[in-house]
């Protein structure tokens, strides 16, 4: 049997904000998240800034569709789609979205 340090950080250990890899989706309406896994190339809608290029989602990898544009989990967090702050909801009702 695998000790914990074998498979990765012990269950009984605090964790750290930092090691949170949850993500939210505050209106999730119309969206679908998807991974990839077709060898098909499949581009991510937007472009990183500062590129000229649209980035590939690779076999394996996360990614949100709605309707036929795919976005990386990147891009869909710079466009608010995602987000990681756990405590979206409480802002959505205190004044409007986030």
């Amino acid at each position: 049997m695998a000790t914990p340090s074998q498979n990765g950080p012990d269950p009984q250990q605090p964790r750290s904000a930092s090691d949170d890899l949850r993500i939210y989706i505050p209106r999730p309406q119309g969206w679908e998240i998807r991974i990839m896994t077709s060898g098909e190339r499949e581009y991510c809608y937007l472009k990183h800034p500062g590129e000229d290029h649209f980035h590939l989602i690779v076999p394996g990898e996360v990614y949100m569709q709605h309707g036929e544009e795919k976005y990386c989990l990147n891009c869909a967090r710079r466009i608010n789609v995602v987000t990681t702050d756990r405590l979206f909801w409480q802002r959505q009702t205190e004044g409007g979205s986030p």
